[in-house]
């Protein structure tokens, strides 16, 4: 009975180590509940950079609504850009199709229930890291 009492404990803890180490994304901790449900959410802008500098005050995007039907809604200020969202295959990135027919790629760094990290490149090779938390 002893064996099999530290042969459960030892499966635990490989258990525990294997699950620390293997999460998608750079940043973050390995979360039981699934992607959709901690992607959906409203969030709330705490810092955009572009290349490194920080664009925050500029509100280029004050806070960002993604709805469980995969719409999404941006909001610069008082103006409201409504657009359609879904993961890449993988769900190492969020796929978002803007108002006006174009397509983002974000690649997600970080996908907690109260944070969000996602990165995207712009024509110009300028890379911006988009840093959120839930209202």
């Amino acid at each position: 009975m002893k064996n099999i009492s530290k042969i459960s404990l030892l499966a635990f803890a490989a258990l525990a180590i294997v699950l620390s180490s293997c999460s998608k994304y750079e940043e973050g901790n390995v979360s039981l509940a699934s992607k959709k449900s901690r992607l959906v959410n409203h969030w709330k802008t705490k810092k955009i950079t572009a290349d490194g500098y920080d664009i925050t005050g500029l509100n280029i995007i004050t806070e960002v609504e993604i709805f469980d039907n995969n719409k999404i809604d941006v909001y610069s200020g008082s103006t409201v850009n409504h657009g359609a969202w879904v993961f890449n295959p993988g769900k190492t990135a969020v796929l978002v199709t803007n108002n006006d027919g174009s397509l983002t790629n974000y690649e997600i760094v970080m996908l907690q229930k109260d944070e969000l990290k996602v990165r995207t490149t712009n024509d110009d090779g300028v890379v911006f890291l988009h840093h959120y938390i839930t209202y």
